[in-house]
């Protein structure tokens, strides 16, 4: 089983592809059967094109439950895999000890590794009236639970998801909530801050369509203070 999880977190680029390719086919495939139902005078064709049209609907409607499967699986299930359990990277031997040992005693300067970028907020998705944060708000302090509210509706819409990341070279984001209903202007979901330790974040609403797109994240930048 756990290979399983880590095989579709590994790979879910591609598997939100190609189901989102077959999702595409599929919803065509129902918007022509259903054309040609309505513009059939014949009962026989009629039920024809009545089968073709389930048969589309029934496909659709269980690639979006495969994307959805896919999310829960990569989002809240693929953490949760014991470290000891996940594939270790092989170290890389160098073949060129030699050279490194007269780099060293030539005096010059060795090679360092890169360091990890830092963290960068930019709110620019906000400005989407279709997928964003209205609230808390950017620069907000936290703590305890926190409501989050805003709107997540755009075309074609699959799911949505609230994500956070401490604003430190090489964190990840990490999901808190998340949602299968298209919201308007209202609440999205709570984050418990408490779980968190205190310091300055970044947290973000992701809204995902059935093709597997998605627009730029509104992202925002809080402060989570210790519980009084």
């Amino acid at each position: 089983m756990e290979d399983a999880i880590l095989f579709v977190d590994a790979n879910q680029a591609w598997i939100y592809l190609l189901l989102g390719g077959a999702a595409v086919v599929y919803l065509r495939q129902a918007i022509r059967s259903s054309r040609q139902r309505r513009e059939t005078i014949f009962a026989l064709e009629r039920e024809r094109t009545t089968g073709r049209l389930r048969g589309s609907a029934f496909l659709l409607a269980t690639v979006l439950a495969l994307m959805t499967a896919t999310f829960l699986v990569s989002t809240f299930a693929a953490p949760a895999v014991p470290a000891s359990i996940r594939p270790t990277a092989l170290p890389t031997l160098s073949l060129l000890p030699t050279a490194t040992l007269a780099l060293a005693e030539s005096g010059e300067a060795l090679p360092t590794a890169t360091p990890l970028p830092a963290v960068v907020v930019d709110p620019a998705g906000c400005q989407n009236p279709l997928a964003t944060l209205s609230l808390p708000a950017n620069g907000d302090s936290l703590n305890g639970i926190v409501e989050v509210g805003g709107t997540a509706n755009i075309e074609n819409f699959a799911f949505y998801k609230l994500e956070y990341i401490s604003l430190v070279p090489g964190a990840v984001w990490r999901a808190v909530w998340a949602g299968t209903t298209p919201v308007v202007d209202a609440a999205l979901g709570t984050w418990d801050t408490s779980l968190v330790i205190p310091g300055d974040y970044g947290f973000r609403l992701v809204v995902m369509d059935a093709a597997g797109n998605a627009p730029l994240p509104c992202t925002i930048q809080v402060r989570v203070q210790a519980a009084p």
